[in-house]
């Protein structure tokens, strides 16, 4: 069945098309801003002393969005699993609290440093040197995504 075109109701067949595209675009933008509205520097991991099964990851967040951002999390092919760490001190006992996420507020800055926030990196495949570079994803609340490549050092 060949359909006519009438001039005068042409347009309004993909208006709702075009306002749906319009909408889509517009959502992707935000959530892709979540991972790029981030500063990523002062990334690093700790090498570890031979035999050690556990490394430590180090980076600094800085968001420039007006709204927070939530990292829930970080994965790499070289490690089975990576956990997010907080160090506390309470009576001089040290103690390794895990976080399930880490906000970064709106125009903030967050620094996983020796001593406090840190990533936890346990058994990498192969051993990893001073030398070596890592690929990091790292998994926002929004699906959003961050990949960066981090130097070993060593301490």
């Amino acid at each position: 069945m060949k359909r006519e075109l009438n001039p005068a109701t042409a347009g309004r067949e993909s208006a709702p098309g075009k306002w749906m595209l319009s909408v889509c675009l517009a959502l992707w933008a935000v959530m892709a801003s979540a991972a790029d509205s981030l500063e990523i520097d002062h990334a690093w991991i700790r090498e570890a002393p031979p035999g050690a099964p556990m490394m430590a990851g180090y980076l600094c967040l800085e968001n420039n969005a007006d709204a927070p951002v939530t990292l829930v999390g970080v994965e790499s092919p070289q490690f089975e699993f990576i956990m997010m760490h907080r160090t506390e001190t309470v009576k001089g006992m040290a103690r390794m609290l895990h976080q399930d996420k880490v906000v970064i507020a709106a125009g903030k800055r967050v620094c996983f440093e020796p001593g406090g926030l840190h990533l936890m990196m346990p058994a990498p495949e192969p051993r990893l040197v001073a030398g070596d570079r890592v690929e990091l994803d790292l998994l926002f609340e929004d699906e959003s995504r961050r990949r960066i490549t981090v130097p070993v050092k060593a301490p």
